[in-house]
């Protein structure tokens, strides 16, 4: 499930508002809008505001990317 599919089924579970969880949040209307409708992705701190206010982990509504768990896309130590 994405993000965006994630934010919205856990903030209509709560019955919250887009109004509310940005007023809560302390962000805009549209700016909480962008990040349910898969515009734009939260930085960290809104990101854990939200989640504050949906009483849920961070991880559990942005989880990071594969790669970011594996360290993947981390430059190498090695020197030539």
């Amino acid at each position: 499930m994405n993000i965006e599919t994630k934010l919205k089924k856990i903030r209509e579970t709560k019955g919250l508002t887009q109004i509310e969880i940005a007023k809560k949040s302390n962000i805009t209307k549209r700016s909480y809008q962008r990040y349910e409708y898969g515009e734009r992705v939260p930085d960290v701190y809104t990101a854990q505001l939200i989640a504050q206010v949906l009483h849920e982990p961070v991880e559990k509504l942005f989880p990071l990317p594969a790669s970011a768990k594996t360290g993947e896309d981390k430059p190498s130590n090695k020197q030539a």
